[in-house]
């Protein structure tokens, strides 16, 4: 049996605003023995639904250090930016900006460094693409074993995105589980269909970095879906 956590919802605000529930705890939980809590969200589609009823929680927002998961090697201010989705979502937020170095190599080390200094962090989430992807792990990658071992380090690494921009930073799955909370926010049928087959261990799952994620032990995860 999967270790996951489900939660079905039919509608995706109610899904969001019990996501953003949960996260809010995580945090008030953190906020209250520690001076700073920490939370990673990924970028994409998923989140614009999620920030808003985020946004709308009785936190003390400057108090909390929030990082992408992942992000695409563009300006700070481009659209397709993570980092500025977050950043323009959770304004009160100190939002770090994987960006921090001139070119990816050093940036991805540099922010890895970072990030370090946070763990364990209060709340990790992610989100999931249509090939089984998370943050910008995808499947048949060069990079994709090494960044699924949880036996490495927590760091982060360059990637190549199937559709552009290409050039990615993400996390490895190391560096995501250390969290004391971890979550996967996913809309719409194709998704749920991808999850149904990686919960049930079905053999062509298996080599998705989906799976990894799923059946890894370090840290139970909490899946949220909605139509």
């Amino acid at each position: 049996m999967s270790p996951a956590q489900l939660f079905w919802f039919t509608h995706r605000d109610d899904c969001a605003m019990q996501l953003a529930a949960d996260l809010s705890t995580q945090l008030r939980q953190g906020l209250a023995v520690r001076p700073r809590a920490s939370l990673l969200l990924p970028g994409g589609t998923s989140p614009q639904a999620l920030l808003p009823r985020l946004r709308e929680q009785a936190l003390e927002w400057d108090r909390v250090d929030v990082s992408p998961t992942d992000e695409r090697w563009v300006a700070a201010d481009d659209p397709h930016s993570n980092w500025r989705l977050l950043a323009n979502g959770l304004p009160q937020a100190n939002c770090l900006d994987p960006r921090q170095a001139a070119t990816p190599e050093a940036a991805a080390s540099t922010w890895a460094e970072h990030l370090v200094e946070w763990q364990p962090f209060d709340a990790g989430l992610l989100g999931m693409g249509d090939d089984a992807h998370f943050a910008s792990l995808f499947p048949g990658r060069p990079e994709l074993a090494a960044a699924l071992d949880l036996e490495a380090p927590s760091g982060a690494l360059l990637g190549l995105a199937p559709a552009s921009p290409q050039q990615r930073l993400s996390l490895n799955l190391s560096m995501l589980c250390a969290s004391r909370w971890l979550g996967l926010l996913a809309f719409g049928a194709g998704k749920r269909e991808l999850l149904e087959a990686v919960l049930a261990d079905q053999a062509h799952s298996r080599a998705w970095p989906l799976h990894a994620l799923v059946w890894q032990s370090r840290q139970p995860l909490r899946i949220y879906w909605a139509p």
